[in-house]
């Protein structure tokens, strides 16, 4: 059931990321938490698809024309939330050379 939900949610990305690039600034929200998302599902040990949605979603980001008119305060809010999606996929690396290395 679990890897049905990733699929969707990677199928999803795909057309939020074309929507995000046509100027439609809703999706960079559901953008954002597919990122918050592939850094949960990334520590949990899916680590394909959670760097598929990691590349998927800075794509999207980079494309979106809503990017350049970011103040500071939404590009710290960015920041973290890439910290979030890499650091999630960082630690769910490590716990698998963790348990590759036992």
């Amino acid at each position: 059931m679990y890897k049905i939900v990733i699929g969707l949610v990677i199928a999803l990305s795909l057309v939020v990321g074309v929507i995000a690039a046509a100027a439609f600034t809703p999706a960079l929200g559901f953008t954002f938490l597919f990122l918050i998302f592939a850094g949960v599902i990334g520590y949990q040990g899916y680590l394909l698809s959670a760097l598929m949605l990691v590349f998927i979603n800075t794509l999207a980001i980079l494309a979106s024309p809503g990017i350049a008119d970011a103040t500071l305060s939404s590009l710290a809010m960015l920041a973290g939330i890439f910290s979030v999606a890499f650091g999630g996929v960082m630690l769910g690396v490590k716990k698998q050379l963790a348990l590759g290395s036992s």
